[in-house]
């Protein structure tokens, strides 16, 4: 094994740990260092890894500072969330110090420039892929009320199940299109704004939205599909499996929410958000005159999202603290999100038919159908998602008669564009172990 072969899987969890740190706080490793255990190092460069020099020449190659450090312990989250990455989980890399003896110093520093150019290149790409589906025509299709645009890659093929992405109330499609680029290559992939929160828009129930993905559907010349729900997304899918269970081949919960509003004995987990979103929906809809004074309460007249912690500063006292600092940054949005995440939030009116929508979601129960849901499921839930409970995500599985669950180290709510590419083999894993018929299979097969 040569040694850029070698070192890719710590090179790549160095990439990837860095670039989606930096996408949330440009400025983290200006005067932090990326802690590496000596261990760790150790495996992937043998002497190099126990010296120093890997390390070193790791932060040549990525513009910031790698610090060895003795054990865990000294590890913040990000060096964690690395320190997984790079070992798959398991604690230990596929490389051992007996067998990864480190080429000399510039022949190693330019194994390292080699492998960051090329994930620069791979990364470019990436981009380009999703602006291009960003830049295409949307699709169109008749639904009741109007016409609906949805945003379309991938070839049609005969016979293959389209990939739905059922987007979350009052969100465009603009945080899918990483995901796309990635799904594309094997999938026909497909999603939109769910309609009904534009001024003066018609309300629309669960059912509705059901409906708009059976036009969809129609308009693709599918037959059936496979559902990725995110956020309240998983309770149209159950919807829709409702009126086509034989038009569902799977389905995915991304960073759902199945949250009820009749849990009166306040059983099931919330986020902060949760609760704080529901107090601001309840009062618009009691006011909906006051929704842009109600609105600019809750945001404390800055535009952000109502009562969440998910914002690009940082709270007061946790950049002192290594520790506290690492969970807050991890904890946020990429700051190219921040206008995209005000959406529902952008004016009086849109936050009024939004809190209207969400109001009805709560009330209905999509669990009570979950017995009768005889595909494979997947639950994905994050370890920082603030804004839907995964601990609630993680308890609907037992519900489920085919259904399991993972939990993403590190990430948050938006998770499909922070991790295309980790999300995207997620994904494409679990589809090619799903029966072509729909057939269910054990968590265990999956």
């Amino acid at each position: 094994m040569d040694a850029a072969t070698r070192l890719r899987p710590l090179m790549d969890a160095v990439h990837d740990t860095a670039t989606e740190v930096r996408a949330k706080s440009p400025d983290y490793f200006a005067d932090r260092p990326l802690r590496l255990d000596r261990d760790l190092l150790a495996r992937y460069g043998g002497p190099a890894g126990a010296d120093g020099t890997l390390a070193r020449l790791l932060g040549d190659a990525y513009g910031l500072t790698v610090e060895p450090v003795d054990g865990p312990e000294a590890l913040t989250a990000v060096d964690r969330l690395l320190a997984e990455r790079a070992t798959g989980g398991s604690g230990a890399s596929g490389a051992s110090g007996a067998s990864a003896t480190a080429p000399p110093e510039p022949e190693l520093a330019a194994v390292l420039r080699s492998v960051a150019t090329a994930q620069q290149e791979r990364d470019r790409l990436d981009r380009a892929a999703a602006e291009r589906i960003a830049a295409r025509p949307p699709e169109r299709t008749g639904v009741m009320g109007g016409v609906l645009h949805y945003a379309a890659a991938g070839p049609r093929r005969e016979g293959a199940p389209p990939v739905v992405l059922l987007n979350a109330l009052g969100m465009g499609p603009a945080l899918w299109y990483p995901l796309m680029g990635q799904l594309a290559q094997e999938h026909r992939v497909v999603t939109w704004a769910p309609r009904g929160t534009a001024p003066g828009s018609r309300p629309l129930r669960v059912r509705d939205h059901a409906a708009d993905l059976e036009a969809v559907l129609v308009a693709e010349g599918a037959t059936a599909c496979h559902l990725v729900g995110w956020c309240t997304g998983p309770k149209v899918a159950m919807a829709f499996h409702r009126r086509r269970p034989d038009a569902v081949r799977s389905m995915v919960w991304l960073h759902g929410s199945f949250r009820r509003t009749d849990d009166a004995g306040g059983r099931e987990p919330d986020t902060s958000y949760e609760r704080n979103l529901e107090e601001l929906c309840r009062a618009v809809a009691a006011r909906p005159a006051m929704a842009d004074t109600l609105r600019r309460i809750f945001d404390g007249g800055g535009g952000a999202d109502p009562g969440t912690s998910t914002g690009t500063d940082a709270a007061p006292g946790t950049e002192a603290d290594p520790r506290r600092f690492a969970e807050e940054v991890l904890a946020r949005p990429a700051r190219a999100l921040d206008e995209e995440l005000r959406r529902p939030f952008a004016t009086g009116p849109v936050l009024a038919a939004y809190a209207r929508q969400l109001l009805d979601y709560w009330a209905d129960d999509a669990l009570a159908h979950a017995p009768q849901v005889r595909v494979p499921v997947l639950c994905v839930g994050a370890a920082y998602d603030r804004i839907a409970s995964p601990e609630r995500l993680a308890q609907a599985v037992d519900r489920f008669p085919d259904a399991r669950y993972r939990q993403l180290t590190g990430a948050t709510h938006h998770s499909m564009y922070d991790r295309p590419r980790e999300i995207a083999g997620l994904l494409t894993g679990f589809l090619r172990a799903v029966e072509p018929t729909g057939t269910p299979r054990t968590p265990a097969q999956l």
